[in-house]
């Protein structure tokens, strides 16, 4: 009877430690790092009543009998599991991920922790605010590095520190120079002039005409028949009803045609009959056109292109009637080709047909007598030929017999009324003012004048007129000449393409310099000066200016100092040591330095690697432990490293108050390590670890052991029952 309640005293007595567990788990359910405790219970010691008998013959063995003693704790584990992370955004609030702890000193002693709400004290030193123990870590050198042997100790946080300064040593260069960043000079040019074709044969007076090309021929209103070289053309007829035909290609290899009389001589071959020629006798008014006068009957003859832009034109202008009679002559559409320099600007009316003509092909309306002035600016200046008594009378031969005013005379008066040198000083030497020629691709109309300006805007040319005054205020008026010398741009006069970029740079002291870099285009395709200077007393000694050349494919092909030094050298003149800076532009095949392109220029000095000195401004942990703290000059540095400790048996350390552990025989020796290299564990930064208590379960727990309590309780109570039975045999 007395087993019974000392059994369930045990009972009672452990279950009430079993509740002081359950109780201090809910109280701990917002303590940061808390790790729950667990009961378990052991069975006590039992009175052996009978000991076990083997089996007799054969007959059965018998157990042995026991009878409990009741109960008694078997163990208090502490569960280490992980608790839920919380962001706070704190930079000191830390969070373990894993099993590892934090080690914090007193000073006395280290401890371990997984509450990671840590706070800087007065000294700057990384602190748990309950109770002052300061996390263990180690400390960056002054370079930010762990040496090897760096010992575990006080991680503090020296906000008084500052970054040393660092002497500047490469200067990059990247983005864009303006491959048209030359210096350029204006390019005007009036409408075109034409004149009648000519195919090498004689005039009426017996003078030799030109032999045009034929990629400028025009019908007889100026549109542009459009002959381009590779065009093949078919010429086909019947000649005395027998057809005959030939295909000629528009070139100049053998066999290819290019020139007025290769086309008439082709038409000739294939009619071969009479005569076929450039109208060039000047009272004719079919002068330009081509005379047919066949000796046989010629019929449907037919001059076609294979270029679908040109046939119809060419068609419409080599049109002549279906039947060609034998002795009779026939005309194409009078041509007109380009004029050139030595063209008459007009003949004599009555006598000689008109020479040249506007984009249109009509006359240009000049009598003898007609005054031709040429006014405008050149840069800043003006120019007029009549003040300068340059004016030009016009002559048709019947002012001064024979004298015929031509195109030539025209430009040069203009030439020398706008001072202009002979060529426009480019690497292609063209003449500064000029008849285009035919066959040009320049965007330019063939037989338009065109003047060229010297480089720069200094010598730009602006407003520029020629303009005729009618000598008798009566027609014929020179109004066609004075709108076929309405001028149109096509190119702007510009400046030699100059271009700075500025960037500080450090001596060794921290002092800045102001570097300004200038790149100036000169003049020659993919090449450009470089120079460098400093806004204060620096004196450069070395490397001061040089040349950049740029490849084929827009990146730098070459960089060099005139000197022939490899770095751009620098006394600051203020006591520290010369400044050596490495000047990167990049090289071929790079295209993150200097690039030449035609695009705008927006060169840059993008990058250098000094810095002054700096103070610590702020820090910030990663993952990994490691405090960065942020300088003032804009640098960066390793402060520290904090340590975490692992245990083989983290539930065998010792609980302290504040949070805290101490290691035991049975935790295992600590193990300081870098979280997520020599530890298992990592840090999460502006978080901390919620405690890992389950209220549900601490619930159901608190159930089970108040029954268990009420259930021993009761055994007491019966056990009662029954000794006042007992002790009533007595009566």
């Amino acid at each position: 009877m007395l087993r019974s309640l000392s059994s369930a005293i045990s009972g009672l007595q452990n279950h009430q430690t079993q509740m002081d567990i359950v109780g201090n788990n809910i109280a701990n359910v917002n303590t940061v790092g808390y790790k729950t405790g667990r009961v378990t219970f052991e069975e006590s010691f039992s009175q052996l009543l009978q000991g076990a008998s083997r089996p007799p013959g054969d007959g059965g063995g018998t157990n042995p009998l026991q009878v409990g003693l009741g109960m008694s704790v078997g163990s208090i584990d502490t569960m280490t599991g992980q608790g839920n992370l919380q962001a706070t955004g704190r930079v000191l609030d830390l969070a373990i991920q894993g099993n590892a702890f934090f080690g914090v000193s007193d000073g006395q002693g280290t401890y371990y922790t997984r509450n990671g709400g840590f706070q800087l004290d007065s000294n700057g030193k990384v602190v748990l605010p309950t109770n002052g123990m300061i996390l263990q870590g180690k400390m960056a050198d002054a370079t930010g590095s762990f040496p090897a042997g760096t010992v575990v100790g006080d991680i503090s946080v020296p906000f008084n520190e500052q970054a040393p300064a660092k002497a500047t040593e490469e200067v990059k260069f990247s983005r864009n120079l303006n491959s048209e960043a030359d210096a350029k000079g204006s390019v005007i040019y009036t409408q075109r002039f034409l004149h009648h074709a000519t195919d090498g044969g004689v005039d009426s007076a017996g003078a030799n005409t030109a032999d045009d090309s034929l990629y400028g021929v025009f019908a007889g209103k100026g549109q542009d028949l459009g002959i381009k070289e590779g065009d093949v053309m078919t010429i086909s007829c019947y000649v005395g009803g027998v057809a005959t035909s030939v295909q000629v290609t528009v070139g100049t290899d053998p066999g290819e045609i290019s020139t007025m009389s290769g086309l008439v001589n082709a038409i000739a071959a294939v009619v071969n009959t009479g005569t076929v020629a450039v109208v060039t006798d000047e009272t004719n008014v079919n002068r330009g056109a081509i005379a047919f006068t066949p000796g046989a009957d010629v019929d449907n003859l037919q001059i076609t292109s294979n270029n679908p832009l040109s046939n119809p034109y060419l068609n419409k202008a080599m049109n002549v009637p279906s039947r060609m009679t034998a002795g009779g002559t026939y005309y194409t559409d009078t041509l007109r080709t380009p004029a050139y320099g030595g063209d008459l600007l007009s003949g004599i009316a009555g006598d000689r047909l008109s020479e040249l003509m506007d984009a249109s092909g009509d006359s240009l309306g000049l009598e003898a007598g007609d005054i031709i002035d040429i006014t405008g600016m050149v840069g800043k200046d003006t120019a007029n030929s009549s003040d300068e008594g340059l004016s030009l009378t016009f002559d048709n031969g019947s002012i001064v017999p024979g004298a015929y005013t031509t195109m030539d005379q025209v430009l040069r008066m203009a030439r020398d009324t706008l001072k202009l040198p002979m060529d426009d000083g480019t690497v292609l030497n063209n003449p500064t003012v000029t008849i285009n020629t035919a066959g040009t691709a320049d965007g330019i109309p063939d037989g338009s004048m065109v003047f060229r300006g010297a480089k720069g805007v200094d010598f730009a040319l602006n407003n520029i007129t020629i303009r005729a005054t009618n000598a008798n205020n009566q027609n014929p008026a020179p109004t066609l000449f004075n709108a076929n010398t309405s001028f149109t741009d096509k190119q702007i006069a510009a400046d030699v393409g100059v271009f700075d970029t500025s960037i500080t740079v450090y001596d060794d002291t921290g002092e800045e310099h102001i570097l300004t870099t200038q790149f100036v285009h000169t003049g020659t395709p993919g090449i450009w000066d470089w120079s460098v200077k400093f806004n204060g007393k620096e004196t450069i000694t070395q490397g001061g200016s040089g040349q950049v050349t740029f490849g084929q494919d827009g990146s730098v092909a070459s960089f060099i100092n005139d000197d022939g030094s490899s770095q751009l050298v620098m006394d600051p003149n203020n006591g520290s040591n010369l400044l050596r800076l490495n000047l990167n532009v990049g090289g071929p095949g790079d295209f993150q330095g200097l690039t030449q392109f035609s695009s705008a220029t927006t060169i840059s000095a993008v990058k250098q690697d000094g810095y002054s000195t700096g103070n610590l401004q702020d820090i910030s942990i990663d993952e990994y432990g490691v405090i960065q703290g942020s300088f003032s000059n804009g640098t960066s540095r390793q402060l520290a490293q904090i340590q975490v400790v692992d245990f083989t048996n983290p539930g065998g350390l010792l609980r302290l108050s504040d949070s805290v552990y101490t290691s035991t025989s049975n935790s295992g020796d600590p193990v300081y390590g870098a979280p997520g290299t020599q530890s298992s564990s990592s840090i999460k930064p502006g978080a901390l670890e919620g405690s890992n208590v389950d209220l549900a379960a601490e619930f159901t727990q608190m159930i089970t052991t108040q029954r268990g309590y009420q259930a021993n309780a009761r055994v007491i109570t019966v056990s009662d029952y029954m000794l006042e039975e007992l002790v009533a045999l007595k009566r």
